[in-house]
């Protein structure tokens, strides 16, 4: 989908899941593929995935999060 306005992030997201040609199973793909690298994420130590950006500690622990109301949802 081209646009010529800068999106958001949600605004991205929706509209991949959205609009997709492939229909539902662009949902089904967004949310597998958080599912599977909040996962990954979650098990690594901080200091791996530590960057000058974005602090490891939190990296991991917005993954734990994602996991944990990932695993709510969908059981």
């Amino acid at each position: 989908m081209a646009t010529t306005r800068q999106q958001t992030n949600t605004a991205f997201v929706r509209s991949l899941m959205e609009h997709s040609k492939y229909g539902a199973l662009a949902q089904l793909f967004v949310l597998d593929a958080l599912d599977k690298w909040s996962e990954l994420v979650a098990k690594a130590e901080p200091a791996a995935v530590n960057t000058p950006l974005i602090n490891g500690h939190a990296w991991v622990g917005v993954a734990t999060e994602i996991q944990e109301k990932l695993k709510a949802r969908m059981g």
